[in-house]
């Protein structure tokens, strides 16, 4: 009698060639961490925005139908927006958003990836609160960039 083992690596493995196929995204598998992981400053990068200002962005976004994929980690907290690249080298945040604690990533720097592509609510977990979508561009930095900037003054 033979008895079958779940490895997560596989189901990770699985997963990381859906968001291959499906997206496009050069997503990589974190052995040590068993998570997936993808670095920004390629073709995407990411701002991370405290949930409360999150949410009203989110709101201007999906209002100018900008909205993208946002992911939210662990006890839900901080949300991740993946953006286009922007066009600056090294950009840097209005004065307001750092001082809202809004994060850049850094050209290089990596962020988590949700285990599903769907915008399910797996506990104490990464989770998509907008899911990405084939076909659909990413939100422009500056727009995304601009939506916190008037979510803060809400």
């Amino acid at each position: 009698m033979t008895t079958t083992t779940h490895n997560p690596f596989h189901e990770l493995s699985a997963i990381k060639n859906q968001y291959e196929q499906t997206l496009g995204w050069p997503v990589s598998v974190d052995v040590g961490h068993r998570r997936l992981v993808m670095h920004v400053g390629g073709r995407i990068d990411a701002i991370i925005l405290p949930t409360r200002l999150a949410e009203r962005a989110l709101a201007e976004l999906r209002f100018a139908m900008l909205d993208g994929p946002v992911a939210a980690g662990p006890g839900g907290h901080w949300h991740t927006f993946l953006t286009t690249r922007t066009a600056v080298a090294n950009p840097a945040l209005p004065l307001e958003l750092r001082n809202a604690k809004a994060q850049l990533i850094p050209c290089g720097g990596q962020i988590i990836i949700p285990r599903s592509l769907t915008a399910q609510d797996i506990p104490r977990d990464w989770r998509w609160v907008v899911a990405p979508r084939p076909h659909r561009a990413l939100p422009p930095w500056c727009a995304v960039v601009s939506a916190a900037r008037r979510a803060i003054r809400w």
